[in-house]
């Protein structure tokens, strides 16, 4: 029963090392991939344009600022990042946005325009249907 008891505590140090050293790999890549921007903005853009230069943490920050507008926001397709675990494929984790076949459109005509409908008629709108 110990070597249960210990095999246990282990797998949670373990389990802790790896959320701190994936913590502290995201910070560097962080701060890698800022040092990058700022160096190909200083050494492109006011040269091109004439836009002034920015500091390192204003690089950081255009970082930040891509991948929330350009990320894919978990919209990954099924084998990207490999099979899963045990080799199955990982399904039934994406949001409804990220259904490539149609599961928009369909969410937007049965559930999508009433709600706009409803919403509209609350603030007082006017709803014209050939517009939804």
């Amino acid at each position: 029963m110990k070597i249960y008891r210990d095999d246990i505590k282990h797998r949670g140090w373990r389990f802790i090392l790896h959320v701190l050293a994936g913590l502290v790999m995201a910070v560097a890549f962080g701060i890698l991939f800022g040092y990058f921007i700022m160096l190909l903005w200083n050494n492109l853009l006011p040269d091109l344009f004439g836009w002034k230069q920015i500091t390192f943490l204003q690089g950081i920050g255009l970082v930040i600022l891509c991948r929330l507008l350009f990320g894919s926001h978990g919209c990954h397709r099924r084998g990207h990042h490999g099979p899963g675990r045990f080799g199955r494929g990982r399904t039934g984790h994406h949001p409804f946005w990220c259904d490539r076949k149609g599961g928009r459109m369909e969410w937007w005509e049965n559930e999508g325009k009433e709600s706009l409908r409803q919403y509209l008629k609350k603030k007082g709108e006017s709803v014209d249907d050939s517009t939804l």
